[in-house]
């Protein structure tokens, strides 16, 4: 298992490595959908000095995770960035997060940081997914199902989601 994670990791670094060479040269219109997504969110965090770092050197990393320790937590700004462009797809390709994105912007939250919330949201599912019964499964999805549209009906919840998860960048810095 452990070869082939290392293997893995090493492709992972070289495919961000070309998708962040494609954002540098202004030819990302060549890369696939789901590589555009990527590039857009990588766009979007390059002034920021260890998401930079991660990119630059993806490559000459052969595979060895960037991290970074940010307030006792070790945070990773590549899953970062892949998170937004998860975000990015789902709005793009799920009308229910559309709309939730849209009444978030609507109603006054960035858009970047709207992208946050759902990120947190997908990241929370994503977790009670892996760590779940097939009926705990239904029950994570449901919970994620329900908050988007809370986000899109309860300015409440709307306002609860965006202080619980905020905009900063501050570990990336």
């Amino acid at each position: 298992m452990g070869d082939q994670l290392e293997k893995l990791r090493k492709s992972t670094g070289q495919l961000h490595k070309l998708i962040y060479e494609a954002v540098k040269s202004g030819t990302m219109a060549e890369l696939s959908e789901e590589e555009q997504l990527l590039g857009r969110a990588m766009q979007e965090h390059m002034h920021l000095k260890h998401i930079h770092n991660a990119l630059e050197f993806a490559d000459a990393r052969e595979g060895a995770p960037y991290e970074v320790e940010f307030e006792g937590n070790v945070v990773s700004p590549l899953a970062h960035v892949a998170m937004h462009a998860a975000v990015k797809g789902q709005i793009e390709q799920v009308p229910e997060v559309r709309t939730a994105f849209e009444k978030m912007v609507e109603t006054g939250t960035p858009a970047h940081h709207a992208e946050h919330v759902l990120a947190a949201l997908v990241g929370e599912l994503m977790w009670g997914l892996s760590r779940a019964s097939e009926r705990g499964a239904a029950k994570a999805q449901e919970r994620y199902d329900r908050s988007i549209q809370k986000l899109c009906e309860d300015s409440t919840f709307r306002e609860k989601m965006t202080k619980r998860f905020g905009a900063s960048h501050a570990a990336f810095e």
